[in-house]
């Protein structure tokens, strides 16, 4: 089974990470974290293959601690498509072990459908093909009110105060020259019952050409460590059986629905 995934900009998704070993890291998870995965922007002319591993570090203060590893694999070829592979949870196959659930899927910017399916060893093997809804018209939101701009220039105010950017200059990740930045975002003391101000900070590399992102650190003393990392970074044309679902699938189709949200009400 070969191992798939494409990336870019940042998506948040939920991933799993287990409380386990750093030198066996599992599979499978029983902790839920907010990752930060790569997700590619339908470009066209622009492929790439990429290969990103995430890890999540956190301790405790009674001495335990959780140490979790997802590798994902990420395509886009020269048409934009954009196929992605990554192990979210565990399911007990048919050995009573406990087994990844493979996760694919691939989106298709030019004719609006995205198509999803999963392997494992349950012997299920449907592929869920959807249409996407036509782009809805813009519509124009109504002024602001004055004590809404005064409200949003204070939040600003608060929010440029209580942040700080940093550049970080360029290096080289995975074969690729990368800017760098970090931003810092401060908790005030006594905001959230601290006795200290808290800071979180994002470190972020991105490719000085393709503007692919290569490298996120998130290091927040509340949520511990999260490093996502492009470890093998390749421009060229995918193969392109890697966007269809694998021979044996049912493809089961269906339509996503746009409901206005005055209807919905």
């Amino acid at each position: 089974m070969s191992a798939l995934r494409t990336t870019l900009v940042a998506v948040f998704t939920l991933g799993f990470i287990t409380a386990t070993s750093p030198a066996q890291p599992s599979p499978c998870g029983v902790v839920a974290q907010p990752l930060m995965i790569y997700g590619a922007f339908p470009k066209t002319g622009a492929p790439f293959s990429a290969t990103v591993q995430t890890t999540h570090e956190q301790k405790f203060v009674d001495g335990n601690a959780i140490h979790g590893q997802i590798v994902t694999h990420y395509y886009r070829d020269s048409a934009g498509r954009i196929r992605s592979e990554t192990s979210m949870r565990c399911d007990i196959g048919a050995d009573g072990q406990f087994r990844p659930l493979i996760n694919i899927s691939v989106n298709d910017p030019v004719a609006r459908t995205s198509t999803s399916w999963t392997v494992n060893d349950t012997g299920e093997k449907v592929a869920r093909f959807y249409h996407q809804p036509d782009p809805q018209p813009a519509t124009t939101a109504p002024p602001l009110t004055e004590e809404q701009r005064k409200l949003n220039a204070l939040l600003q105010e608060r929010s440029h105060r209580n942040s700080r950017q940093e550049d970080l200059g360029t290096k080289t990740i995975a074969g690729v020259l990368c800017d760098g930045s970090r931003s810092v975002g401060i908790t005030p003391a006594g905001e959230d019952g601290n006795e200290l101000p808290i800071e979180m900070s994002t470190e972020v590399w991105i490719a000085h050409d393709s503007r692919i992102v290569m490298l996120r650190i998130q290091d927040d003393p509340q949520n511990g460590r999260t490093t996502t990392e492009v470890t093998d970074f390749k421009l060229a044309e995918p193969d392109p059986s890697l966007f269809a679902p694998p021979p044996g699938y049912k493809v089961e189709e269906q339509v996503v629905t746009f409901v206005p949200v005055s209807a919905a009400q």
